[in-house]
């Protein structure tokens, strides 16, 4: 067994080449692993039924009981009493005219359904109040923030499961609080809570999606995850139709009651990601998921361990040669064999080395790469600059699916409907990213989804001001669907973007803070309702604008496509180092031979 310490910063992808991207293993895994996002779906959108608008009036006076309030000093036989939703008019003839005056809801608030159709009308978030209803979906979107921040960090730290599996526990058990809430101060407070959760499940699954496949069927774990979202979405519709007479408590249970049954499933049948067990030294934990997944795929698991030692022998042999490895001899895969065995590009042809299953699993070495930290991603030029600009991206996308989603039900027609067709777009750009993340590359797939939501929110803005003719009412509606095909595909496009040129000490934490930042837009988003009230076209031009700014601010960032997952600050660097004159004639040669 070589006793040299190496570092284990390598590429495994042929590993996983070797496995099989669309083998049965990586697929279920890739299943139980997306069957989260339907969960987290649920607590992020619930607000739009559990919260829903309630039609109301002021109540009036009880019958049979002397009125002694100030309505009944003005109030003469000639007066003309109006309970409108926040005020009563009391218009009475008087000599020369008509006097109009007006008071609050003196007697309550009498609502059309029942008083627990919505926690709206269950807690008198009305008139004054009604800020707080787009409140509790800011406390949602603050939870989200310090869940990406922190969550993302713990991952790194301790894995990916772990977050995942705590987060998806914490979405069960919140989110039956927020069902047994007795006040509103209760439901922000878990809320908040609910919000921590969700992100924890969401940068999780992005994650541990994106390490499961090799680099050229990344785009498969992005189809994945946005399909099963996008049943979580519709499903929420379809749960809030079926459950419309229940209380607003019902259908809390009955959404946050998905996660016991999504949480069982992971248990037991989610595996810890071979890339953070490899990079963290994690040797034994590493064999078992190996073991594991040559048994689902019937692969030979000699070829796979071989295939991982050649890996390890390859990036240290690389190290010595750029100066920058450990020094000394590297060893063979055992008994002193000094050549690397043969790996046809697809790493599955290899010659024997020597050695048997023992020996070889033996003679792995998994040393932990060193630890870095959002000070890191901000100390080196390169990733500041790429960070900021993720950033900008994530703040945009963040604000206009927010905005989109819940204003859903403000569009004419069936609310119910609506946000089912608006759910259901969701799906289009699933299956476009997966197609053009790698033959256009992921910045123009990203940027076209952008600039397809830009297009989408301006034209819905420019028809509500003409929200009188119904047509264009409808086509408002419409274009809002075409903006949501964009924000979708954006938000998907950036969950698989953004994890592709960063380190994979630095990954999750990349990916948990561009979320926090997005999650100030969606902080943002729940008061566009309000601002459609005041000006009608301000959601819809704010948010094309951005859209606008994002998609020249991507044409900064690096393509990844074709690329494989940097695992160190070193690999992003060389992407932006110019080729060696052996590598240019080299690539000058094959272009010749080509032609």
């Amino acid at each position: 067994m070589s006793t040299q310490e190496g570092s284990t910063n390598f590429d495994i992808d042929p590993v996983h080449r070797y496995l099989g991207a669309k083998g049965r293993f990586q697929l279920l895994q890739m299943t139980f692993i997306s069957l989260g996002g339907i969960c987290a779906q649920y607590q992020l959108f619930d607000v739009i039924f559990i919260g829903q608008d309630v039609p109301f009036t002021c109540a009036a006076p009880p019958p049979n009981v002397s009125d002694t309030s100030e309505l009944a000093d003005v109030t003469q036989n000639s007066s003309n009493i109006r309970y409108d939703e926040c005020s009563i008019v009391v218009t009475t003839n008087v000599s020369g005219g008509v006097r109009e005056e007006s008071f609050g809801c003196l007697y309550g608030i009498q609502y059309q359904w029942e008083k627990d159709a919505s926690f709206v009308s269950d807690f008198g978030l009305v008139c004054s109040s009604y800020l707080l209803v787009s409140l509790s979906q800011t406390f949602v979107v603050l939870g989200q923030g310090i869940g990406a921040f922190v969550a993302s960090i713990i991952s790194d730290r301790f894995g990916r499961k772990m977050v995942l599996l705590g987060s998806q526990l914490g979405l069960l058990v919140v989110g039956v609080a927020i069902g047994a809430s007795p006040s509103y101060p209760f439901l922000a407070l878990f809320k908040c809570l609910i919000g921590t959760f969700q992100q924890g499940v969401v940068t999780s699954i992005a994650t541990m999606g994106i390490e499961l496949f090799p680099r050229e069927q990344r785009s498969l774990c992005a189809l994945i995850i946005n399909l099963w979202w996008a049943v979580g979405s519709c499903s929420m519709a379809l749960f809030a139709y079926c459950l419309r007479h229940q209380s607003w408590r019902v259908l809390q249970y009955t959404l946050s009651g998905v996660s016991l049954l999504v949480v069982v499933i992971q248990i037991f049948g989610v595996d810890e990601s071979l890339r953070w067990l490899v990079a963290n030294g994690k040797k034994q934990a590493s064999l078992r998921v190996l073991n594991k997944a040559a048994r689902a795929n019937k692969k030979d698991l000699d070829v796979v361990l071989t295939t991982l030692r050649h890996c390890q022998l390859q990036h240290d042999q690389r190290s010595q040669q750029s100066g920058t490895g450990s020094r000394g001899r590297v060893t063979g895969i055992a008994n002193g064999a000094t050549a690397l065995p043969a790996v046809s590009e697809e790493g599955v042809e290899l010659v024997s080395c020597g050695a048997d299953r023992t020996e070889v699993a033996k003679d792995i070495r998994l040393t932990a790469t060193r630890k870095l930290t959002l000070v890191d991603m901000f100390r080196h030029r390169r990733l500041r600059f790429n960070a900021l600009l993720t950033f900008g991206a994530w703040f945009t996308v963040a604000f206009v699916v927010f905005t989109l989603y819940l204003m859903s039900t403000s569009y004419a027609g069936d609310p119910y409907l609506n946000y089912f067709l608006m759910a259901l777009m969701e799906v289009p750009p699933a299956v476009l990213l997966f197609l053009g993340v790698d033959r256009f590359g992921r910045k123009r797939t990203v940027q076209g989804f952008y600039a397809l939501a830009g297009l989408g929110c301006i034209a819905s803005a420019i028809c509500k001001l003409f929200s009188g003719n119904a047509t264009l009412a409808t086509m408002s509606a419409v274009f809002a669907m075409l903006g949501m095909v964009g924000g979708s595909g954006a938000f998907g496009g950036l969950f698989f973007y953004t994890p592709e040129y960063f380190p994979t000490n630095l990954r999750n934490q990349a990916l948990g803070t561009g979320s926090t930042v997005g999650r100030v837009g969606g902080m943002i988003a729940p008061f566009m309702k309000n601002l459609a009230l005041i000006v009608v076209w301000g959601p819809g031009v704010i948010t094309g604008s951005l859209c606008v700014l994002v998609v020249i601010s991507i044409h900064f960032l690096p393509e990844t496509r074709g690329k494989e997952l940097p695992t160190a600050i070193e690999d992003i660097e060389k992407w932006y180092s110019p080729p060696s004159p052996d590598k240019a004639n080299s690539t000058r040669k094959q272009s010749h031979n080509h032609t």
